[in-house]
């Protein structure tokens, strides 16, 4: 591996994750939650006081990406505002979802009152659910939703809609006609789909946009890779759009590394590497999601469904666009 491969891989991995802006609670004027357009996710559902301490488990995914390390953050800090505890059960990068549905399985023995779902595979978690189910623990869902199970809550941005938002600037920049790269997510994964599928949901309106569809697997190194064999074998793309951050950085070295500086890139997620990247000029825009936004509407609806409450089936955590007009708002 090379240097500058190393250096990037360092970089997509040790990233800081959201600024303390959006994780203190300020949501950005361009972001839509679900319940109001006015309202700020963050406060619709707490802080609120459990009616006991409540023992709470987060399964969290990709413990080393930004996006998960946010919504860890996050998990933790309204805990304490909501008079609670949560053990984190991380499944390391290179786990697959059978040891997570171990994590769920140990999580269940040791008694938990509810659990809180990141999960990689939204099918192969289902057995981890059943076993919650079976023991009657609630599970609430964020990011993404599981295939089957029962659970309480979903708790996520609506990706189809970000990712048609994104989509939609590339087609604005290129005046609806050229060559563009999909940088995929995880197509196994409900949130890769739904990505893929706003993002085509923006290119398939125009019929002089051929879209080149490659799954990254969500990792910085494959949009590297990709994107370099992709510029020997299609040297006219006009844009790249990636499903999450890593893939858009990883684009965005190829690029640099053959003197590419007419493609235009797009990422996913909001990380403070991808935000800065936008303020840099290498990438175009940066699609907006809110993950501490998610942990702290996951951590209030579990409380509140422990007290006995109602809440909602699915909530919006989010989502917005960063550009060079309006980037420095989030890297404040």
């Amino acid at each position: 591996m090379s240097l500058d491969r190393r250096r990037f891989l360092m970089l997509t991995a040790s990233a800081a994750a959201i600024p303390a802006l959006r994780r203190a609670g300020a949501l950005a004027q361009d972001a839509t939650p679900a319940a109001s357009p006015e309202a700020n996710p963050r406060t619709l559902y707490g802080p609120v006081k459990g009616n006991k301490e409540y023992k709470l488990a987060y399964m969290q995914v990709f413990p080393d990406n930004p996006f998960w390390q946010t919504m860890k953050d996050a998990i933790d800090s309204r805990a304490k505002e909501d008079g609670v505890t949560v053990d984190t059960f991380a499944l390391p990068t290179a786990s697959g979802v059978a040891d997570q549905v171990g994590l769920m399985e140990n999580a269940v023995t040791q008694g938990y009152d509810g659990i809180i779902l990141g999960t990689v595979d939204a099918a192969g978690i289902v057995p981890g659910i059943q076993a919650a189910n079976d023991a009657k623990i609630p599970v609430l869902a964020v990011d993404t939703a599981p295939a089957g199970g029962d659970y309480i809550s979903l708790v996520q941005t609506d990706n189809v809609a970000a990712a048609e938002m994104g989509g939609n600037f590339i087609v604005e920049k290129i005046g609806g006609k050229g060559k563009v790269l999909n940088l995929q997510g995880d197509l196994a994964n409900q949130t890769g789909q739904a990505r893929n599928e706003g993002v085509h949901k923006a290119f398939d309106a125009h019929p002089e946009i051929q879209v080149i569809d490659q799954s990254t697997m969500w990792l910085g190194e494959r949009g590297l890779s990709i994107t370099e064999n992709i510029l020997t074998s299609d040297p006219d793309i006009v844009a790249i759009f990636a499903a999450n951050d890593p893939p858009a950085l990883g684009a965005v070295q190829a690029l640099k590394a053959a003197g590419r500086s007419d493609v235009i890139v797009v990422g996913f997620d909001g990380t403070e590497a991808g935000l800065q990247a936008v303020k840099d000029g290498d990438l175009a825009a940066d699609v907006l999601q809110f993950p501490d936004a998610m942990g702290i509407i996951g951590v209030d609806l579990m409380v509140r469904h422990l007290n006995g409450e109602s809440i909602p089936e699915k909530v919006d955590s989010g989502s917005g666009l960063a550009t060079k007009e309006n980037v420095d708002q989030y890297l404040k």
